[in-house]
């Protein structure tokens, strides 16, 4: 079966595999350094959420729409069952998958979920201006470690950032290859979908980033207490974990699933 989404796929499809999602606003090749670490043990599968990378970028992009998008990837890549992991906005397209497609989620990897975030409407993002354009690719690799708040993560990991996400408008100025309405109707998705943490079955992994804007400490504990069987831990740096934490949430990652594999 084929699909019309870009997927990418590391370590042999005689593991078992892992399906990651990658956060709003970003590509599934942001997985590799990470499928690096799993791959001797794990199929790593990764695709561009629709609206991203290259992947379609026309269609329905709610919460709902996604999780049946992830769907129709482990179907066209003959994946019955699956480890799902999610960052950022792909956590909260995982735990909409794994509540209401229980049967093909094994675990859940939540990799700093904004599970009760605050977040700005289509209209107040486009009221913003030409926001998400950069002059150089240095002003880029600046204004994402500013805005995303990182602490600890080197400028080669942001330049290979740009090197796979970054494109030249015509005017000259550069752009992160995304929607600019994917990346709204991702904000707006997470309002009008609160996350089904009680419908969760499957055993979930929280990795929280010590300095995290998208879960703090209360909501934490509120999405531990709500999950059947969850283990919370913590990162150092911000949000974007797999940056910021690469080293520590891999670890954690590989650990976890394998003793689901074990189990």
């Amino acid at each position: 079966m084929s699909s019309g989404f870009h997927i990418l796929t590391w370590g042999s499809e005689e593991h078992p595999p892992i399906v990651c999602l990658h956060a709003e606003r970003g590509h599934a090749r942001r997985f590799e350094r990470l499928a690096r670490m799993l791959h001797d043990r794990l199929r790593v599968v990764a695709y561009d959420l629709r609206g991203h990378g290259r992947s379609p970028w026309l269609g329905d992009q709610t919460l709902p729409a996604h999780a049946s998008d992830l769907e129709e990837v482990m179907d066209a890549c003959g994946i019955t069952q699956a480890t799902i992991l999610g960052d950022s906005f792909g956590a909260r397209v995982g735990i909409q998958f794994a509540a209401t497609h229980g049967d093909r989620a094994t675990a859940l990897v939540l990799l700093d979920p904004p599970l009760y975030p605050l977040y700005p409407t289509l209209d107040e993002l486009e009221a913003s201006g030409p926001a998400g354009t950069f002059a150089s690719v240095d002003d880029a690799i600046e204004q994402v470690r500013a805005e995303t708040g990182l602490a600890h993560t080197p400028r080669a990991l942001l330049e290979e950032e740009m090197a796979e996400h970054l494109v030249a408008d015509e005017d000259g100025r550069f752009r992160l290859r995304y929607s600019r309405e994917a990346a709204a109707r991702a904000a707006e998705g997470l309002f009008q979908h609160p996350p089904l943490l009680k419908e969760i079955v499957c055993p979930t992994l929280i990795v929280r980033a010590e300095e995290s804007t998208a879960l703090g400490d209360a909501g934490a504990e509120r999405a531990a207490a709500e999950l059947r069987r969850c283990r919370l831990c913590v990162v150092p740096g911000g949000h974007a974990v797999l940056w910021d934490a690469l080293a520590e949430t891999g670890a954690l990652v590989r650990d976890f699933v394998t003793e689901r594999i074990r189990a």
